[in-house]
Parts: structure tokens; sequence; C-alpha cells
């Protein structure tokens, strides 16, 4: 799965600073891995001092339990909109990584990894414009477990920390900073060698095939605005104020003002966000029409849709919106 691939497809670590990296992501989710010493031992002996780099049957096996420890229970978890959700971003000379993040059962468990390589255009850019494209990326890659719920970025560069409220950027950074103003997020530091796993994956990216870039990437409704729209709407308003008052509604949850409903769909996430009526075109851009969606047919971007979002006549909504896509008409017209 996406979520996964830059672990999965990690590169096979040619030298020592290739594996220091590989055992950096490693290291930061030890805590979840059996047995971590004794696996991931044949690599870190190549760490140590006058040791010269070999890849031999040890170092292989290591390597590949180690990655297959990383992709898989009990390390991935699964997203729960009512956990705090953290991104973990960070840059390099020639990519770029971020891992998403939620804390549950009062420990850091990763829901999915992202990488990708710079171009030949960003690679120029300064190192502040580095790590800002990587939190950016990061917010589009992940966007459909943020919308409308607030979140934490954590950096190993100190110029993000105040990014988000500078009041006259310019060129490039001053239209970042709006994207980042559409959130509710909040900006935290933390060193590079607390920071591994992003870093580890920043050093070690996915060779990319093609690259959306961030003025590509449609705008989404902030937190502020998703509780106002929801409060337009009687129903919701009305299920929003007996769940403020304390008292339960059947399948319905107040996470920060944020209303969602419980779905049993196994397939699924436990609670899905609710849609007000005026933010669900921009659910229904995000997850068929932007570049990075693919305008994939019905069946597909229903599924999509429905994993992590409810409102009522989601599925007529879609084939609508689907039905009148000029892209896929587009497509579908046969060449004259």
């Amino acid at each position: 799965p996406e979520k996964v691939a830059a672990v999965e497809k990690f590169p096979i670590p040619q030298n020592i600073a290739d594996v220091r990296s590989f055992l950096g992501i490693s290291s930061y989710y030890r805590r979840f891995i059996k047995n971590f010493a004794n696996v991931a031992r044949p690599l870190q002996e190549l760490l140590k001092k006058d040791a010269k780099f070999t890849w031999k049957s040890p170092q292989k096996h290591s390597f590949a339990a180690l990655k297959k420890s990383l992709i898989g229970h009990p390390v991935l978890g699964h997203f729960q909109p009512e956990s705090d959700t953290l991104i973990h971003s960070d840059a390099s000379g020639y990519g770029i990584g971020a891992v998403l993040v939620q804390m549950q059962d009062g420990q850091e468990k990763p829901i999915a990894y992202a990488s990708r390589s710079l171009t030949a255009a960003e690679k120029n850019y300064s190192t502040t414009e580095k790590e800002c494209l990587a939190v950016i990326w990061a917010i589009s890659k992940f966007r459909p477990y943020l919308f409308g719920k607030p979140f934490t970025i954590v950096t190993d560069h100190h110029s993000l920390c105040w990014l988000a409220n500078v009041k006259d950027p310019s060129g490039r950074l001053a239209r970042w900073t709006l994207r980042l103003q559409e959130y509710d997020i909040t900006i935290v530091y933390k060193s590079g060698r607390k920071h591994s796993d992003a870093d580890s994956l920043s050093r070690n990216p996915l060779i990319s095939t093609s690259v959306e870039t961030c003025d590509e990437i449609p705008t989404l409704a902030s937190v502020t605005e998703y509780i106002k729209e929801q409060m337009k709407d009687q129903k919701l308003k009305s299920i929003i104020k007996v769940l403020k008052r304390g008292d339960e509604y059947q399948n319905y949850l107040l996470k920060d003002s944020v209303l969602y409903k419980k779905t049993f769909d196994p397939m699924g996430q436990q609670w899905l966000l609710v849609v007000p009526k005026q933010l669900r075109g921009d659910i229904l851009r995000s997850l068929h029409d932007a570049p990075t969606a693919g305008h994939l047919g019905f069946a597909k971007t229903y599924d999509r849709i429905r994993r992590k979002y409810y409102w009522p006549g989601l599925y007529g909504s879609t084939q609508r919106h689907i039905s009148h896509c000029k892209e896929c008409q587009r497509r579908k017209t046969p060449p004259q």
C-alpha cells in the first residue's frame, strides 16, 4: 500500500551512512519491535569503529526483518480520529520525508510513511524552503487524515516554528504560509537526533516518477470552518448540542468540537468525519479531481471517501460528481 511504500521500498544500504540512516527510523520505533537488539545486531555491527562494510546474509536478513516490522503490527497503527495527531517531517539535500504519527496508549504510533526525491528546481531551494516544502507536501499527502482536526507538525528546523505566524512573508514562502493558515496546526521543534524517523526517509526518498507541486494541491477547510459549517446544519447542530451537554447520542462523537459518526465497516476507520453540505465539494474534488487523486471511477472513489467521511446521500453525491467531471468525460471520448 502507498502508506508504507516509503519504508517497503527503502533502498538497500550501500555504505555505513546508509546503514546508520536506516537504523535511525528502525531505532525510533524499537520499543514496538520484538527482540530489536538481536534483530538489528548484524547492522549495528557495521557501525563499530574500524568495521568493514559488508552486505552478506546476516545483514540482508536483518534489513528485511526490520522493514517487515516497520510496516506491520504492532509497529504500524490504525488511524483513530479521537487521538492526537502529529506529522514528523524533514528535508535533506535531495529528498523530503514524513511520518504520520498518533499518540495511542501514551506512545507515538506511526500510521503512514511518505517520501519523495526533490526536483532539480527544488534542490536549489534554501534550507528553510526545503523544510517548509516537506511540511506542505506532508500535509497534502496525509490530508485525508487531517481534515477538520487540529494536529502538530514536528520539525528539526527552528525557522519553521515562526513560519505559521509570520506577518509579511514573500514569494514561495508567502503562498505556503497562506496554505498553513488554513489548518489548525501547532509547529514544535525537536532536535535532529530525536527526529530520526523522518530524517531517514528524507535521506532515502522514493524516486518520483511524477511530482505534484504544492501550488497544485487543492485548498481544504480548517477545523474552524468545519465547526462553523456543522453548526449551520440544524440536524447536526441539535446532535452537537446534546453531546456538548455531556449526554450520549447514538453513534456520534464530538472531538475538539468537531462531529464524527461511528461506522461498522471493518475496512474503514472507526469514526468518520461528518461533512457539512458546504464542504462536501472539497472532499469530492480532493479525492477525485486532484492531481494526486487520479480521477478514479465511481466504485474506487466512493470507497475511498466512505472509509473516512460521512454525509447523508454520499453515494448519490459521488455518482453525480463523477458523472459531471469533464476530465473523466474527456477520457471516455474516443479520439476523432
